[in-house]
């Protein structure tokens, strides 16, 4: 019996399911595995998963797309769609991908909002002894992404080479190494010590045990979180912005930014630049003119 036969009445959850744990289980990290699952539970509909995958056509497809909240969840819920039916056309479960006949997804990315400075002193104040002060600093001085700093482990801290192994997964720049400041340094230290006072406090658990390798053990929905009431006009990735704000502030050149943050061209990296020397360029512009006494 082939494949097509044997799953001929497969519905689309029996088939998620399937290809969630064959396909993408076994080969992807934690973070990467939680969105996906999230897609699947959360965001594909219940009536859509109880549709035999050889009878959902593109009107179902769009239908249930249409039900999302917004456009980032529906590119990425039209993107785990896509995978598992193309995983399920290649071995003939199916004849055609139809998530490929629906229209893609666009969503356009806000820009970030860089922390002015008395922002940047206000937030520093905030995170004065508490949990997540380590991380918060550990995020300003270095621009990584939220889930590249809680998937740091720390056997990623090369201290006689000095650097820091960033694991990134959102593009082929991201998996980079980035310098062991002395700053960093510090940041990392106090967060070991709190780490072994937690254990003390709380007994090696089970909870303990798998994240005690883990630089900073928290999930990444406590850390936005505790972000948003610790500043609560600004989103967690800011402080990425931020930190790449500094950099050009700072005259960092900016291939170097680039490699820094991970991005996938300098382009990103550019258009924070670009935004943060016009603005420098106005206020040195505004310091000239010929006519000083003009008005007085």
């Amino acid at each position: 019996m082939n494949a097509k036969q044997r799953y001929k009445n497969i519905t689309l959850g029996e088939w998620l399911a399937e290809w969630f744990t064959t396909y993408k289980r076994p080969y992807l990290r934690p973070y990467s595995l939680r969105n996906i699952e999230q897609m699947i539970r959360l965001h594909t509909p219940a009536w859509l998963k109880a549709m035999r995958m050889r009878d959902i056509c593109v009107l179902d497809l769009d239908k249930a797309l249409a039900e999302l909240p917004n456009g980032r969840t529906m590119q990425y819920a039209r993107q785990t769609w896509h995978n598992a039916f193309a995983k399920a056309c290649k071995l003939g479960i199916i004849e055609r991908n139809v998530v490929e006949l629906t229209d893609a997804v666009k969503y356009k990315r806000q820009r970030g909002n860089a922390l002015n400075i008395k922002e940047r002193r206000d937030f520093l104040e905030a995170i004065k002894g508490k949990r997540l002060q380590w991380l918060m600093l550990f995020y300003m001085l270095t621009g990584v992404r939220r889930t590249e700093a809680l998937t740091l482990e720390w056997s990623d801290i090369d201290e006689d080479e000095r650097l820091i192994l960033i694991r990134g997964t959102k593009t082929e720049g991201s998996y980079r190494s980035i310098p062991l400041t002395d700053d960093l340094k510090y940041v990392l230290s106090e967060q070991r010590k709190q780490n072994e006072a937690d254990k003390l406090k709380k007994g090696r658990g089970k909870f303990h045990e798998a994240r005690e390798n883990m630089v900073f053990p928290f999930s990444a929905e406590y850390v936005s979180r505790t972000f948003k009431e610790l500043c609560p006009a600004h989103h967690l990735h800011d402080l990425r912005h931020t930190y790449i704000t500094l950099c050009a502030e700072s005259g960092v050149n900016v291939r170097v930014c680039q490699q820094l943050v991970g991005h996938s061209t300098a382009a990103m990296t550019l258009n924070v630049y670009t935004h943060v020397m016009d603005d420098y360029k106005r206020k040195e512009a505004a310091k000239f003119t010929l006519f000083p006494s003009f008005g007085g």
